[in-house]
């Protein structure tokens, strides 16, 4: 493994951002509206959960510096009960990829591309995603996210214009919310920051591994920033009311922007936020081939394994009706899931401890 260290502190920090901002950020404001105009404290709430979180990563992740948590599984569960994990983990990924996915195409569909059907539409960004990860690299897939974070970030930008249109007053006063409005919206925004853990993946591949800890913290932040920007930004512009009721509240104000060069922003927005969305599909079947790796203890064979995981989501997308609800509803549970695995190193730490 030593010899595939070759992620930088730049790799990292992105790798970690590009992964988390998929749909999540598009729906983010609408999905914690019950908490009214406070909801701009949200993002620092998860910020500081996903914190401590962190905290727990590297504790695992400091004894075994050259093992992804697939390997550390194995090593310390034994080789049934930690491919076992393993493949846990690989339908969990798959669930997330079928999640944005179907997410982005209802939107695109919704406002963007109406008339065009979604079976090629889910086609293209299944080809897409199987084009950014082909080679395996975790380098490819890291300069993948550089680029497509710096292409499209910039179009949240125009959302500084409801600042001028909007109401400024909607923000006080501070904190209004009570306890149980925060803990009832909390698992709905969740899905938004999910991603964090893939540093759980490609630890092992990261050259300065003292300061990782720094840049992915630094990273987190920076998305607590980003989604503090968009939720200021939208309730300044839409009463309680209207956030409630607007479930992709970023895209309805792109709606009401208007530039002479420009006809459709929002049209503008969902195409280029496609590339975000792409990261975060490409990161996944990523997790899910070094699952089958693991799993198979056979890392040849590396484009057959991505086919079959995008097969799987492919199959899940086009399952007809109450098939096709049960996989949406088991989909939608996804925040406990992730929860169980950003506190699962903490059970391997446990194991470790009485091994030892």
């Amino acid at each position: 493994m030593q010899n595939q260290k070759k992620l930088n502190s730049v790799h990292v920090i992105f790798l970690m951002i590009n992964t988390v901002t998929g749909v999540g950020l598009i729906t983010f404001p609408h999905d914690v509206s019950q908490v009214g105009y406070g909801m701009w404290v949200m993002p620092l709430v998860y910020g500081i959960v996903i914190q401590l979180f962190f905290f727990l990563f590297f504790k695992l992740l400091k004894y075994y510096p050259n093992h992804t948590l697939f390997q550390i599984n194995t090593l310390l569960l034994g080789k049934v009960a930690g491919n076992v994990i393993n493949f846990m983990i690989f339908i969990y990924a798959i669930l997330v990829i079928f999640r944005v996915i179907k997410t982005y195409v209802h939107i695109l569909s919704l406002l963007s591309l109406p008339s065009n059907p979604t079976f090629w539409i889910v086609t293209a960004l299944l080809f897409v995603t199987f084009t950014i990860v082909s080679k395996g690299n975790i380098i490819s897939l890291a300069q993948y996210h550089i680029l497509s974070f710096y292409i499209s970030i910039w179009i949240i930008l125009f959302l500084i214009t409801g600042f001028n249109k909007g109401d400024i007053t909607h923000l006080l006063p501070l904190f209004n919310f009570t306890a149980p409005d925060l803990i009832a919206a909390f698992p709905k925004g969740y899905f938004s920051f999910v991603g964090f853990e893939f540093i759980l993946f490609f630890y092992p591949f990261i050259n300065n591994q003292e300061k990782a800890f720094k840049h992915s913290s630094i990273a987190l932040w920076v998305m607590v920033l980003i989604y503090c920007f968009v939720t200021i930004a939208t309730i300044v512009h839409y009463t309680d009311w209207e956030l409630q009721h607007t479930k992709f509240p970023i895209i309805n104000f792109m709606q009401e922007v208007k530039f002479s060069f420009i006809v459709r922003i929002d049209n503008l927005f969902i195409n280029i936020w496609l590339l975000l969305v792409l990261g975060t599909t490409a990161t996944y079947i990523w997790i899910a081939k070094n699952a089958l790796d693991q799993i198979t203890r056979n890392q040849k064979h590396e484009k057959t394994k991505i086919l079959s995981g995008l097969g799987v989501v492919f199959i899940l997308l086009f399952l007809p009706g109450g098939s096709g609800e049960a996989v949406g509803k088991i989909a939608d549970g996804l925040i406990y899931a992730n929860v169980l695995l950003a506190i699962f190193p903490l059970f391997l730490l446990v194991i470790r401890r009485v091994k030892s």
